[in-house]
């Protein structure tokens, strides 16, 4: 695989899998941050994320649900005023490691009421929103008021950039679920499981089921076992569903089918991909 620069190279999260349980936040028991091979997938993703910087009015990256932070680190690395927003404390709290390193900052906020959450920001040149956040989101209401605080926070011809699953694909051909990841666990005789079954729920709605389990081979009485399991419903965008809600807040989508820019293609696409660009 391709290799980062100690430069733009997240930080590796050593500790352990799970931390106790915050009744109010769903994501405090996994670090997300050990659960996906994120110098590959940066590596992959920055030729793209580059060219989206460098033609933004201004070098600054407003990265909206950063969970761990390792996209607001990757654009501090490139020399741009990045800020991450997130409502999960235990998201944070990791993500302030990269804080500390002076990758980024990070701020606490919700999505629906950006306005209080970057009070005193200068505008912005990029916005992100990556890794399947918006689907979170079910309400058409709910995104006019998210794409409103965007637009409210970038500066005249800045963009946005949003990457979801392809949905429209995903439930067309039956899928039920995604890739399985296995990363390296605590000790060298284990290793982490991140297994992801979707169901589709309907009226535009996916049940999604993430689960974390830990294998042991060694282990004769249980060799594997289930650390973490969710019910999530999300929404499942489309072109036809978030278009038109991110033309009435004023800004023009560009559509892509992955993360390298990729013509996008409802049947064969792994996501969907938009740049949506605010009038100067």
């Amino acid at each position: 695989p391709d290799a980062m620069s100690a430069a733009h190279a997240p930080h590796r999260y050593r500790g352990p899998m799970t931390e106790p349980n915050r009744p109010d936040d769903p994501y405090s028991r996994v670090h997300y941050r050990r659960l996906i091979a994120w110098e590959r997938r940066i590596a992959r993703e920055a030729p793209f994320l580059r060219r989206l910087l460098d033609a933004a009015p201004d070098r600054s990256t407003l990265d909206l649900g950063c969970g761990t932070g390792e996209h607001t680190a990757f654009f501090a690395g490139e020399g741009a005023r990045a800020v991450g927003v997130d409502r999960s404390d235990a998201m944070l709290e990791a993500a302030r490691e990269h804080e500390a390193a002076g990758r980024g900052r990070f701020v606490a906020g919700d999505l629906l009421d950006l306005g209080a959450a970057l009070a005193g920001e200068p505008p912005f040149g990029l916005a992100v929103c990556l890794g399947n956040v918006l689907p979170h989101l079910r309400e058409d209401d709910e995104v006019a008021r998210f794409v409103a605080g965007v637009h409210a926070a970038l500066a005249p011809g800045g963009a946005l950039l949003v990457q979801i699953l392809n949905y429209e694909g995903l439930l067309a051909s039956g899928t039920r679920h995604l890739p399985v990841n296995v990363r390296p666990g605590d000790d060298e005789r284990s290793e982490i499981v991140f297994l992801r079954l979707l169901r589709d729920a309907g009226g535009g709605r996916v049940l999604f089921f993430p689960a974390t389990l830990e294998l042991r081979p060694d282990d004769e009485d249980e060799p594997l076992r289930v650390v973490q399991a969710r019910r999530v419903e999300l929404r499942a965008w489309t072109r036809a569903t978030l278009g038109p809600l991110l033309e009435r807040a004023g800004l023009e989508p560009e559509w892509h089918g992955d993360m390298q820019g990729g013509a996008f293609d409802p049947e064969t696409s792994p996501d969907l991909v938009v740049i949506a660009h605010r009038g100067r």
